[in-house]
């Protein structure tokens, strides 16, 4: 195997030469390798989710594929060296996703693709769950260290924090939103009110109200009561300051807590399609911080729309 073909295989996954390096002397083989290599592309990203790594996930579907195969006959299907591939099974078999035979030279055989997807997830929740279990004693372990350090007094040091995707933000959002003492405002376009409703963010603001934490919502969603219309009471002026504004004056959208921290949602301001958010996870970003600075600035901001 030439030095570029083990190129393609570990770093950027093109295909284009792999027939002519290993296929070409063989019709039968050339065919399969075809065949072979757009499945790899349709699946292997997905495999990769569920922790495998890349040679890992490509041994998986050679022996989905090619079923009962030898050590020698998957190094030769797949372009991965021979030892590397012995280091590749024996990770699989410890996955629970590859089996072997006693036959000399043993042969090696995959799980049905589905059956294969739900234990690599399994694993993966399993591993999840015991680290959320788990991180409770693991605070108490770093703070048992930070305990007994002196270090300069950083709390309370203004900071920011780049987030990427529609999860991180919402989980901010949330957190924010638990520790509200005293008001919460946002300024919100259509597309962002749909989206932090469809994410039940709404409805941790009406459970503010419970907490004594004051609660203004100024968008320029014109069918936000339509969409508040379940909130207990039936009655949302009760539970926000609600006003409906010209969207012309939402050049940013934003949320504050307690006038101390906030977020800058950013990205696309499009508006979603009836019906969901009708957005990608990926269009979201958003800027954290608790400069006091910008904080009141954009409160001021707030303030002013109308």
């Amino acid at each position: 195997m030439t030095s570029s073909t083990k190129k393609v295989f570990d770093a950027d996954l093109d295909y284009s030469e792999l027939e002519d390096s290993i296929y070409a002397s063989d019709k039968m083989d050339h065919a399969f390798a075809k065949y072979f290599l757009a499945v790899q592309k349709k699946l292997l990203p997905d495999l990769q989710k569920l922790d495998l790594s890349l040679n890992e996930a490509r041994i998986l579907l050679y022996l989905m594929i090619r079923k009962h195969s030898t050590a020698t006959e998957v190094s030769k299907y797949t372009g991965i060296g021979r030892t590397e591939t012995y280091h590749y099974l024996s990770n699989l078999l410890s996955k629970g996703v590859v089996l072997s035979t006693f036959d000399r030279p043993q042969k090696y055989y995959a799980l049905h693709y589905t059956e294969a997807v739900d234990c690599l997830v399994r694993s993966k929740q399993n591993a999840l769950r015991a680290v959320s279990e788990n991180k409770d004693e693991h605070q108490s372990m770093i703070n048992s260290i930070v305990d007994g350090m002196v270090l300069p007094e950083e709390q309370g040091k203004e900071s920011y924090q780049v987030l990427v995707g529609e999860d991180p933000i919402h989980a901010k959002i949330i957190k924010m939103l638990a520790s509200a003492k005293a008001e919460v405002s946002m300024l919100l376009s259509d597309r962002y009110l749909v989206n932090l409703y469809y994410a039940e963010i709404i409805d941790a603001l009406i459970g503010l109200r419970g907490k004594g934490a004051k609660v203004n919502l100024h968008t320029s969603c014109q069918k936000v009561p339509q969409l508040l219309s379940e909130d207990v009471d039936g009655n949302m002026q009760n539970t926000v300051g609600l006003k409906v504004v010209d969207g012309k004056n939402t050049p940013v959208d934003f949320v504050i807590v307690d006038n101390t921290e906030m977020i800058i949602l950013l990205g696309s301001r499009a508006p979603a399609p009836s019906g969901g958010s009708g957005s990608k996870k990926q269009d979201f970003s958003g800027f954290y911080t608790n400069n006091q600075s910008l904080v009141a600035a954009f409160k001021f901001m707030f303030n002013k729309t109308s």
